[in-house]
């Protein structure tokens, strides 16, 4: 977990930092086309960038809940994500831009108000239970 730490701990408001921590946990698992800039260092933390050469953006608020939105090979980072993060996406379903979105969330009484509210909303497209609440 020491990878995640950017995760499991507020990250200090710097952000180069935060996106460089970031950035090397991610080409630690071979996403070497994958490049992120900090664009809110403030919770909830937004980095942008891009993988394979589509968009990708990361926002997360520290050890409650991580999401990753992004093009056809975003599939790749949310798996690396899940390697990083010791734990499957809780969450994926389609956003109306037609990106892929996968989230995950740490409390399951969190995910699981998450998963009713995004449940028969049109802003969320095939909306998909990963990882269900224990």
């Amino acid at each position: 977990m020491t990878t995640a730490a950017w995760f499991y701990r507020a990250p200090e408001p710097r952000p180069y930092l935060i996106a460089e921590r970031v950035r090397l946990s991610l080409w630690d698992q071979r996403l070497g086309t994958l490049w992120l800039d900090t664009v809110s260092a403030e919770p909830p933390i937004t980095l942008a960038g891009t993988h394979a050469g589509q968009p990708v953006k990361l926002e997360w608020t520290p050890a409650e809940w991580l999401r990753l939105t992004g093009g056809a090979d975003a599939g790749d980072v949310a798996s690396a994500l899940g390697t990083v993060l010791g734990r499957r996406p809780t969450l994926r379903y389609t956003d109306t831009a037609g990106q892929g979105v996968w989230e995950w969330w740490i409390k399951p009484d969190a995910a699981e108000q998450r998963w009713q509210a995004i449940q028969g909303q049109p802003a969320f497209g095939s909306p998909a239970r990963l990882n269900p609440a224990r």
